[in-house]
């Protein structure tokens, strides 16, 4: 599948969303090289979306990742409005994903519910990352992770990966480097100024900065983990520019409630018509940026690395 093509699948599935589209491609170019062979886990698989369109997969227009929510009414007090499940909103496929994934693990029943209507993963596994992974030693070729920075205790999970590997497997992680904090305008102007003008950010940042930036590490700190898990670095690449990152972090995300109620208010008849134009739009101005965002660091170290990791 052509970078384009999932560019477009990703605009099409976050169109209200379109800072997610921006991360979630840098992401799949950065792990370009690697591939799923079976046996393989995804470990923190969610809803799937992300891995059926980097898998090939592309869904109707008419489909997008906002038709199963709730709780969009209390959004700004951190509830997670995508945990839900409505099986009378399942996706159109309209092109089946390239390759299968023997297993998708998560947490999150509704979110696995979702996994399962995409014909990606071959079995789904409900279960906590914080505790010991419910797969016997040397099970798996490949896994894929982009949660491990979600979780209490990486290490732990590093081992655990490791021990569930076999050898001459690969892992391929996403994780923040340690200038992340640095591109959080909420950390920044908030929480280390500690002044009240810039508390209104705490509805911006919705409970992000104290989840998924507490364990972001420079380059030679994750390296160091890995091999106290037996891992080895095969490749690592660093991506997601500081100027990618600040605009993922404002993004269209204040305005998605009511964005979420207008859509919902657009005519049938002219909704395709109306996402097309949105997606035309928006992608005249996400395509450049992404194509030029090993220059956007402002002098500063990329926000995350990818590694692929052998055992």
């Amino acid at each position: 599948m052509t970078r384009k093509d999932t560019l477009s699948e990703l605009l099409n599935v976050f169109w209200l969303r379109p800072e997610t589209a921006l991360w979630r491609e840098l992401d799949i170019r950065a792990m370009k090289s690697f591939a799923f062979n079976s046996p393989s886990l995804d470990v923190g698989c969610g809803d799937g979306l992300f891995a059926f369109i980097r898998s090939g997969g592309k869904f109707d227009q008419k489909f997008d990742a906002f038709r199963a929510m709730s709780g969009l009414d209390k959004f700004f007090d951190n509830v997670d409005v995508f945990d839900a499940f409505n099986e009378q909103t399942s996706p159109v496929v309209v092109k089946l994903p390239e390759y299968q994934i023997d297993c998708g693990f998560d947490h999150k029943e509704n979110l696995l519910q979702k996994a399962g209507q995409l014909g990606l993963y071959a079995s789904l596994k409900q279960g906590d990352a914080n505790q010991p992974l419910p797969f016997a030693n040397e099970s798996f070729n490949s896994i894929f992770s982009n949660i491990v920075y979600w979780l209490d205790d990486p290490q732990s999970v590093l081992m655990e990966i490791g021990r569930i590997l076999r050898p001459g497997g690969k892992v391929c992680l996403m994780l923040p480097n340690e200038t992340l904090p640095e591109f959080s305008f909420y950390n920044q102007l908030f929480v280390k100024t500690g002044d009240p003008k810039w508390a209104f950010l705490e509805k911006l940042d919705r409970g992000r900065f104290s989840d998924n930036i507490r364990q972001a590490r420079s380059q030679s700190a994750w390296e160091a983990m890995f091999k106290s898990a037996g891992l080895r670095v095969a490749e690592h690449k660093s991506h997601l520019s500081k100027t990618a990152i600040q605009i993922w972090d404002i993004g269209l995300r204040p305005l998605f409630p009511v964005l979420r109620r207008m859509a919902d208010a657009i005519p049938e008849d002219d909704f395709v018509n109306i996402k097309s134009e949105w997606i035309s739009t928006m992608r005249q101005f996400l395509e450049p940026l992404i194509d030029i965002d090993d220059s956007l660091t402002q002098g500063k170290e990329p926000a995350f690395h990818c590694y692929i990791l052998e055992k």
